[in-house]
């Protein structure tokens, strides 16, 4: 059989989660509305329209979706992943890459022996292999309770429960969970609680909303303190990001 990239287009309600799962062919994680949490390999992403997520060969993760989303995955062939990379990355979808993601998938199954299909999966591949990195990720602790704990910060990131009340419900102490995320993801439980906030408002300013329902949807009260935050932590002001981003997802 002479296919080297196979399809799927499906559409997911809020929350939906698919436990860790891997596949023998490389997967391109894309979502057209909608974002979706991806982790692997220790790592977390939240990733909008305008990101997505490759994951090499045989790699376990697991996805939860945040809204309605319509998922759009591209897999590749072993054969054809050599000149990708052999772990997993966040990637920025350029317009031409997802104007490929969406006419692949509607194609469903691309074929060497279709030269139009075979020009487009070639296409395809050049665009993955060079597609600039999207860094922004969370790495997750290994520890059982840590795992609870950050995986109840991700589901509900603008939460106002204190650390102490979600710790607690995880079955922990403050003080055990802060030494642990120091030891296990190289930044304090407060700071690495930020960066999953930061995280949501990322990919609601990628969504095109502004910078106001970002803040609100990270459970920042102060406008003031949001963009402080985000400039900080992300390098850019929460306006200059939106407008850098639509640039990209037009």
């Amino acid at each position: 059989m002479d296919t080297f990239i196979r399809t799927l287009g499906a559409s997911y309600e809020h929350g939906h989660e698919i436990g860790t799962h891997d596949h023998g062919w490389g997967q391109l994680i894309y979502a057209s509305s909608g974002a979706i949490h991806v982790t692997a390999c220790g790592q977390a992403w939240l990733i909008p329209p305008a990101r997505a997520v490759w994951m090499p060969p045989g790699t376990p993760h697991r996805l939860r979706m945040r809204g309605r989303t319509r998922l759009r995955t591209l897999y590749i062939a072993p054969l054809h992943c050599a000149e990708l990379a052999a772990r997993p990355l966040g990637l920025i979808v350029s317009p031409l890459l997802r104007a490929l993601i969406q006419e692949l998938v509607r194609i469903g199954h691309v074929t060497m022996a279709d030269r139009r299909h075979r020009a487009m999966g070639e296409a395809m591949l050049v665009m993955l292999a060079r597609a600039e990195r999207f860094p922004l990720a969370l790495n997750l602790p290994a520890d059982r309770r840590a795992q609870r704990v950050a995986e109840a910060i991700l589901a509900h990131p603008g939460s106002g429960d204190t650390l102490n009340d979600i710790a607690a419900a995880c079955g922990a102490t403050l003080r055990t969970m802060q030494r642990i995320f120091l030891a296990e993801t190289g930044m304090p439980l407060s700071e690495w609680r930020q960066m999953a906030r930061l995280m949501v408002a990322a990919s609601v300013l990628l969504d095109g909303k502004s910078v106001t329902d970002a803040a609100l949807e990270a459970g920042y009260s102060g406008l003031s303190a949001f963009i402080h935050a985000f400039g900080t932590k992300v390098g850019q002001t929460p306006s200059a990001f939106r407008l850098a981003a639509t640039d990209v997802s037009l």
